[in-house]
């Protein structure tokens, strides 16, 4: 195929019989803009338009978590992916968590506007008890002479991240069972499972039964997991997509590579009239870099970043509160910058693209420790609820017990914090309980205007007054973990 890198991942021997067609997959693909890397949602379409206009039948699943975040997904709530999505002809999204951005009855809008059937198949409305309205359970479509299901399922701790405990979720392989059986009675030939990482870790691939093929929306290097049954994981700001060749008897993986794909015309038409009037905005120059700075992943889920002290900086400076602490997942650029290069409002956005708003809460020292003590709760799996932070500093050792691993706690001078309540600013998320953060129990003292502004208006607005900015460390956060 004209610029098509494949590698073919063999999973079984393949008889002679007729190919059936081609199911084309990829997953957690928010990002508008093409990257560097050959990213490209136009360059996506053009593969799935060129083998959809070939010889044999295709159909394009699409693995969700690709709703938000964005730069505009936070404004129109995840509107525009829909009419990208449509464009990109997809066949089936299977909804995913981020997919909730914007809680249950947003997803519902979303599903009247889209021309694709929308699958989550174990989770319920716990004000209904039911599906969500707009979801099916299952879908079963057809490819070729032969009939697939398609099937979603999501992890609990979609209610301490996006849902807060408004959802209920089955997480046992019986329920799911049930609905490959009903698929199967109901004349599916092959059944197919999207599911993401964390589904799996509380429910074991052997304890389901009659799947030909698991899908997982990871954002990896798109790979094959096991041959039996066949598991490929795809997902990301990449050029990768899975192409899965499907026969009577056999399902084979190919990971393909679509960077020197030709932009699909008509899908930059689309996702251009989303942007034009965003790009004025975005491209504005903030402020120069007098120094180097990252925002890579592992650096804000588990130590002080640069990048994490500016964004906490411009927090704190904004609210004037004694403190400021955001979890480092909420940043996510990933990358580094060079001494003396130029940040733009677009950068700011990219960095933090689930924009949210600012909150101040007083705390307790015994509070404090609390929260940061959960912040370091699962550090260990560079999980994203590691705390960046501002006005403090905080020492900690993983080797430790869960809840006691913050070794000490000071303010900026490295004082011990002697004061019976100090103010702190936080992330709606958090005040929410995403994270599993718990806030019930503190006093909000926001006022209606400071908590009305997105997070990225903050930080740009902070870098805005400088000509020029020095990022830097400054000992904010010690890991005293022991080196193994």
């Amino acid at each position: 195929m004209k610029g098509i890198l494949a590698v073919l991942l063999l999973v079984s021997f393949v008889s002679p019989c007729a190919q059936a067609g081609k199911i084309i997959f990829t997953s957690n693909v928010p990002e508008l803009y093409a990257q560097e890397n050959g990213y490209s949602l136009a360059k996506m379409s053009a593969f799935v338009q060129r083998l959809k206009q070939g010889t044999e039948p295709v159909l394009f699943i699409h693995g969700g978590d690709s709703l938000s975040p964005n730069s505009l997904s936070v404004y129109d709530k995840g509107v525009h992916m829909i009419s990208i999505m449509n464009a990109m002809m997809v066949d089936v999204l299977a909804v995913n968590r981020r997919e909730f951005n914007d809680g249950i009855d947003q997803v519902t809008l979303l599903s009247s506007q889209a021309q694709f059937p929308m699958v989550l198949s174990n989770l319920h409305d716990r004000r209904t008890m039911g599906d969500v309205e707009g979801l099916l359970p299952y879908v079963i479509l057809p490819l070729g002479k032969l009939k697939v299901a398609v099937l979603m399922t999501v992890s609990e701790n979609i209610n301490s991240t996006f849902l807060f405990n408004t959802a209920v979720v089955y997480e046992d392989a019986e329920q799911i069972n049930r609905k490959i059986h009903q698929a199967r009675l109901e004349g599916a030939d092959k059944v197919i499972l999207v599911t993401e990482r964390d589904y799996l870790k509380a429910v074991s691939v052997d304890r389901l039964q009659g799947l030909d093929c698991i899908l997982v929306t990871q954002d990896v290097e798109d790979h094959q997991i096991q041959d039996h049954p066949l598991m490929v994981a795809s997902g990301g700001v990449d050029d990768e997509m899975v192409v899965l060749n499907v026969s009577d008897e056999s399902i084979s993986a190919e990971i393909v590579h679509t960077a020197q794909e030709e932009p699909d015309a008509s899908l930059n038409h689309v996702i251009s009239r989303f942007t034009n009037q965003l790009d004025v905005v975005l491209d504005k120059p903030l402020t120069t870099l007098a120094g180097p700075m990252d925002s890579l992943r592992e650096t804000l889920r588990s130590a002080e970043s640069s990048f994490g002290n500016l964004v906490l900086d411009a927090i704190r400076h904004y609210t004037q509160a004694d403190f400021a602490a955001v979890i480092g997942g909420s940043m996510r650029g990933y990358r580094t910058y060079e001494a003396g290069y130029q940040l733009t409002r677009r950068d700011v956005q990219r960095e933090l693209p689930f924009g949210g708003t600012v909150h101040v809460v007083k705390v307790s020292p015994t509070k404090l420790k609390q929260i940061l003590e959960h912040g370091v709760s699962v550090v260990e799996d560079s999980d994203g609820r590691f705390l960046q932070v501002s006005g403090l500093r905080y020492k900690y050792d993983a080797s430790r017990p869960i809840g006691q691993r913050i070794v000490s706690i000071s303010d900026a001078l490295g004082k011990t914090l002697a004061k019976a309540e100090y103010t702190l600013a936080i992330s709606d998320y958090m005040l929410h309980g995403g994270d599993d953060y718990d806030f019930s129990d503190v006093r909000e003292v926001s006022d209606e205007v400071s908590s009305q502004r997105l997070v990225w208006n903050v930080v740009s607005d902070y870098l805005e007054q400088f000509d020029a900015i020095t990022p830097s460390l400054d000992g904010r956060i010690e890991n005293l973990t022991p080196v193994q």
